[in-house]
């Protein structure tokens, strides 16, 4: 008895025929066929009765599936647990990552360790505003990659990367000519697009608003930039999540008085100073810091 011929069995009765069994789990009907054929013979008794069109378990059939059932169910926990331990042995890299650089250039530099590093596991957190430094705060990360945005003595921190920050909305959505200088009483009744801070134990107030301005909350900036081609609202966004929209037209760069309107915003690897860093998130730090 096989763990194959358990499976072919199993499919069988709960699929209803054999055709349907061996598509199932593709193998072909005859395969299927013996496979039951051998569980019968090597125990030498009926498991169905083909005396219908479809094949019914016989009263020893039915004792055997729900036996069948449970060692199968077994059997696939006991392969889950293997490649856990497995996996156990494998180091872990963290990132707590600024959703704005959720895209390149820093994924390519992830992605350039990772080739360096294949026997690794990687998990990242896409954050915004607090949440970036409270995942180191909370130790659920090594490292962190954002912008400075309440960075302090207890950082330490080096440039990797820089994002440009535009302000955009879809045209048509002000009434102004190409060029046009945007005054704040034009937007302060536009809903101001922003993303939510995820963090919770000290969130930050947006810096780059319009003060008594009506503001509209997402939680990703697809969903802020869905918002902003459907002509819903206007926001400054990285550069690169909108290079299509951007050509195609179907957002325009704004220029507003008085505003931060376009910005260059560096990007930064932090991590604690009181927080030693494992062997692979030391190696990711010490080659991100000279590149």
């Amino acid at each position: 008895m096989t763990n194959e011929q358990l499976k072919a069995f199993l499919a069988v009765v709960e699929q209803g025929s054999f055709r349907a069994a061996a598509a199932a789990i593709f193998k072909t009907q005859p395969s299927i066929s013996a496979a039951v054929k051998a569980l019968e013979q090597q125990f030498a008794v009926r498991l169905f009765n083909r005396d219908s069109y479809r094949p019914e378990l016989t009263t020893e059939g039915k004792v055997f599936y729900r036996q069948a059932k449970l060692l199968i169910q077994q059997a696939n926990r006991l392969e889950m647990l293997g490649h856990q331990l497995a996996s156990a042995d494998m180091p872990l890299l963290s990132i707590s990552l600024s959703a704005m650089c959720a895209l390149p250039p820093v994924l390519e530099k992830i992605k350039l360790f990772t080739t360096e590093h294949e026997k690794m596991r990687l998990q990242i957190n896409t954050e915004h505003l607090s949440g970036v430094l409270e995942q180191l705060q909370l130790e659920k990360t090594d490292l962190a990659i954002g912008p400075n945005i309440g960075l302090g003595e207890q950082h330490e921190f080096v440039q990797i990367s820089q994002i440009n920050m535009l302000t955009v909305a879809a045209p048509g959505y002000l009434s102004i000519q190409p060029g046009e200088l945007v005054s704040h009483q034009q937007l302060r009744h536009k809903p101001h697009i922003l993303i939510s801070d995820t963090g919770s134990l000290a969130p930050f107030d947006h810096v780059n608003i319009l003060l008594g301005g009506q503001r509209w909350y997402v939680n990703d900036y697809q969903m802020k930039k869905a918002l902003l081609v459907s002509a819903m609202g206007w926001a400054r966004m990285p550069e690169h999540i909108i290079t299509a929209e951007l050509q195609s037209g179907a957002l325009i760069t704004l220029q507003v008085e008085n505003f931060n309107s376009q910005s260059q915003v560096p990007m930064y690897l932090i991590k604690l100073k009181s927080h030693t860093l494992n062997s692979l998130a030391k190696a990711f730090w010490d080659q991100l810091s000279v590149t």
